[in-house]
């Protein structure tokens, strides 16, 4: 009668184990209730983050991962705001050449759109083309 009784409390400790290893991960892991798991997020870039393009920087269910101006201090002020995981650029074609990205905001003077967008799209990235009447 020990050895079920042994038997007994070893399957009650590997159940209680297993239970407990379900609580332990993260949910940001698993997903669920607004949250996106990491395999399923889409990562973006911003190019142009000036004033209309401060709006782009977060969105629910995308990752930034890039920013890019020309102008070095909007890049430097918008990247002490972001973080150490997103990484600032002068060129936009560096942006596009990252193969971790999933889609571009363009947000620049309406003059580079056609470029910029036209070279996104022969990167394959999915495109957000910003101009200040249309959304």
């Amino acid at each position: 009668m020990s050895n079920l009784y042994s038997t007994r409390r070893g399957f009650l400790r590997a159940a209680g184990g297993a239970a407990a290893a379900f609580t332990i991960v993260p949910r940001s892991v698993l997903g669920g209730n607004g949250i996106t798991p990491p395999s399923e997020q889409l990562t973006k870039a911003v190019i142009g983050v000036g004033g209309m393009g401060q709006g782009h920087l977060t969105y629910p269910g995308a990752k930034l991962l890039a920013i890019c101006d020309v102008d070095h201090n909007h890049l430097t002020r918008t990247l002490a705001k972001c973080g150490p995981d997103v990484k600032g650029y002068h060129d936009f074609r560096e942006v596009l050449s990252r193969d971790d990205i999933d889609i571009v905001h363009i947000v620049t003077p309406p003059h580079w759109h056609g470029l910029m967008a036209t070279a996104a799209a022969q990167a394959g990235k999915d495109i957000w083309c910003e101009k200040p009447m249309t959304r």
